[in-house]
């Protein structure tokens, strides 16, 4: 980095220490994360020609480029109608499927630590001075991740009372540290964590898809075209690449090289597809030089999914970041929707995290009578960070017969017992609730949530006792305003991203204002 770069950076810093944004070591450190890439990308968007143009001669020299332009990935036509489903009869198989999503392991984690130290991860060795002290196995705080001996429990726990027969593992390994994560910190987090994992489960099938704290820094996702050493993304897929290899056949492991994302033929009729959905992250400065289609990842999708229907096989999709958040780019999030309209006969089940919460999103055709054509799950975080009980959700899926759809059956939702095994080092995994049991359903289809929404709508007090408990695994006698209640509702029925035709009666601020307030990082 040339003296002029230097220079400023060392203004960033001085602005984040007088801002009060974080303290000295944190912005100093964070800043020095960041800069090359942010100089790179604001140089490339400054010396853009129209960027000149307009800067020297102004609105007459014409507009200056639309940095998020809408884009439209080619989708075949001809659509199967879609044909009803019907329950599968009791007694036959199914699949026991764990989704382990946003871990967040802390290798610096220590007992006793500062729980209130101010900055954005706590729980820390050399954290500072504070009255809260954090527990054995974990803190409920919002600024404090899980030792790793919480993630090999939950892990032992799994093994023994869950023994699935496949695991989707959603991203977000590293702890929130943002501030100080060199790649090969990263590359150690996700190292030791998938030997547990396969040392848990050797003979299990694990479905791994990337979060967007995997890389250094957080949520830097270059495109495959950014092919500088020091910029590139290349030290991470090579790596993941390698780690995955342990559990994928050689067919799946050219695109994770290439850009993170692969598809793989779990059985004869069932394919899983994991996607990079950082290429949709509006936290990604990658993205702001260029967002149309990143890596031709749903070029690639389009293609999958119409081979898939053609024979006669079914998919899951996985992802860390869901498409029907705010932090997803519109363009993408709108494709994603079309895609999964016109192959809604093919796409059987999708599963994301990043939330931290346990939710759900809708999605509807686009015909005239906007049927649901079928829902995001989003699942509750392994870290306690943002005040969460650690959490692991369990589905039973239509299983391997002639005539499976593959579908959910039930859901199930395990919580830590954290205050008892803090107190009594004693650790016990409860089951917070089922979708059977809580909400009286024989299995999960796009109806049946749509019918569940409604429920919702029509009475308040079963939303209050059941979605809105579980979404944050509250106490009872936790309350839920109108404005909450409104936003929540919202926020099931949102598919896709920035569409301010589905919650006509809540404004986008509004909407944006709740989103910020239950961000992730």
């Amino acid at each position: 980095m040339n003296a002029s770069e230097n220079e400023i950076a060392n203004l960033i810093v001085e602005a984040c220490i007088k801002l009060n944004i974080e303290d000295q070591r944190v912005c100093s450190y964070i800043i020095n994360e960041f800069r090359d890439e942010f100089i790179t990308v604001a140089l490339k968007l400054i010396l853009h020609p129209d960027w000149l143009c307009y800067a020297a001669l102004g609105p007459s020299c014409g507009e200056p480029p639309d940095i998020f332009p809408f884009w439209n990935v080619t989708i075949p036509g001809n659509k199967p109608k879609p044909q009803p489903l019907v329950r599968p009869l009791h007694g036959l198989p199914v699949l026991k499927v764990v989704q382990l999503s946003d871990v967040h392991v802390d290798l610096a984690y220590k007992p006793g630590g500062v729980k209130d130290c101010g900055e954005p991860l706590c729980c820390r060795e050399g954290n500072g001075v504070g009255k809260d002290k954090a527990g054995f196995w974990g803190s409920l705080n919002c600024d404090c991740d899980i030792p790793l001996w919480t993630y090999k429990n939950a892990l032992e726990f799994i093994s023994k009372e869950i023994n699935p027969d496949l695991i989707f593992w959603t991203g977000d390994i590293p702890a929130h540290n943002v501030w100080d994560q060199p790649r090969e910190a990263q590359l150690h987090h996700i190292q030791i964590t998938a030997d547990l994992l396969s040392q848990y489960f050797p003979d299990t099938f694990v479905y791994p898809s990337l979060g967007n704290h995997e890389s250094a820094p957080v949520d830097s996702f270059p495109p495959p075209g950014i092919t500088t050493k020091d910029l590139s993304n290349d030290w991470l897929n090579q790596f993941i690449k390698k780690v995955w290899s342990r559990w994928l056949p050689p067919e799946s492991l050219e695109t994770i090289g290439y850009a993170g994302y692969y598809a793989v033929q779990y059985s004869e009729r069932l394919r899983i597809i994991s996607l990079n959905t950082q290429y949709c992250d509006s936290l990604n400065f990658w993205l702001y030089l260029n967002n149309t289609d990143p890596a031709h990842m749903l070029h690639w999708l389009v293609d999958e999914l119409s081979w898939a229907e053609q024979a006669g096989v079914s998919v899951v999709i996985l992802g860390h970041i869901p498409t029907s958040r705010s932090d997803c780019m519109k363009a993408f999030s709108w494709n994603l929707y079309r895609i999964i309209d016109r192959f809604e006969a093919t796409v059987v089940g999708q599963y994301y995290g990043h939330t931290h919460q346990d939710q759900f999103a809708m999605m509807y055709s686009e015909e005239e009578d906007h049927h649901p054509t079928a829902f995001q799950f989003i699942s509750p975080s392994l870290t306690t960070y943002s005040n969460q009980r650690p959490s692991i959700r369990v589905y039973t899926l239509d299983g391997i017969h002639p005539k499976s759809t593959y579908r959910p059956l039930k859901t199930e939702t395990w919580l830590l017992d954290l205050d008892r095994a803090n107190e009594k080092n004693e650790t016990v995994w409860e089951l917070e609730y089922d979708s059977m049991n809580a909400y009286n359903m024989t299995w999960l289809t796009p109806d049946t949530m749509q019918s569940l929404y409604e429920k919702f709508v029509t009475d308040r007090d079963f939303f209050a006792k059941t979605y809105f408990k579980y979404k944050f695994h509250l106490q009872p006698g936790s309350t839920c305003d109108d404005s909450c209640y409104k936003q929540n509702l919202c926020e099931m029925k949102t598919g896709r991203s920035h569409d301010p035709s589905i919650c006509k009666d809540i404004s986008m601020e509004e909407q944006q204002r709740f989103f910020l307030q239950h961000k992730m990082c």
